[in-house]
């Protein structure tokens, strides 16, 4: 189970780092779904409950924020305040180990980055994300999320200097 587990962050991470080089958040959306379904079969196998629980949570924000973008309605508090507590509650319910607290950490980071309509805060927002995947990847073993997290790094920095305005 743990190398299929591996391999899965490949190909997760493949759209994961594609995504981070579109220009339009309704793109980056699609492919941040695509890569949080395939990562959390990831976590599933390596019976990494918060990684799974952070996913479906990413998958629902995911599906919400584009559905917004499709109708021209802004995401408003209320969604941003109900996917944090949502994040808050599953860390709770399903603690283990001070780690924890890192996929609770990166969700709501990203949830605040998905929820502003703002691609380089998103970008810029990703590789703190990327941080706190590291460390947690350390604590499940997963070391092909280490490397791709790094490759995400890259991208992300890549997609920053191909779409944004830097200065």
């Amino acid at each position: 189970m743990y190398v299929i587990s591996q391999f899965l962050v490949i190909i997760a991470y493949i759209y994961c780092g594609l995504g981070f080089l579109k220009k339009e958040k309704i793109d980056i959306l699609k492919y941040s779904t695509l890569f949080s379904i395939i990562i959390s079969i990831h976590y599933l196998l390596l019976n990494a409950y918060t990684g799974l629980i952070a996913c479906i949570i990413n998958i629902v924000r995911n599906i919400l924020f584009s559905y917004n973008i499709k109708k021209n309605k802004k995401n408003t508090k209320a969604e941003l305040i109900l996917l944090c507590v949502m994040t808050i509650i599953a860390t709770i319910i399903f603690y283990k180990s001070i780690y924890d607290f890192f996929p609770m950490i990166l969700i709501l980071i990203s949830n605040i980055a998905y929820w502003k309509d703002n691609t380089k805060f998103l970008r810029v927002s990703n590789i703190i994300c990327s941080i706190c995947y590291i460390i947690y990847a350390i604590s499940i073993k997963s070391f092909m999320t280490i490397l791709c997290e790094t490759y995400l790094i890259i991208n992300t920095c890549i997609g920053i200097f191909r779409h944004e305005k830097i200065f």
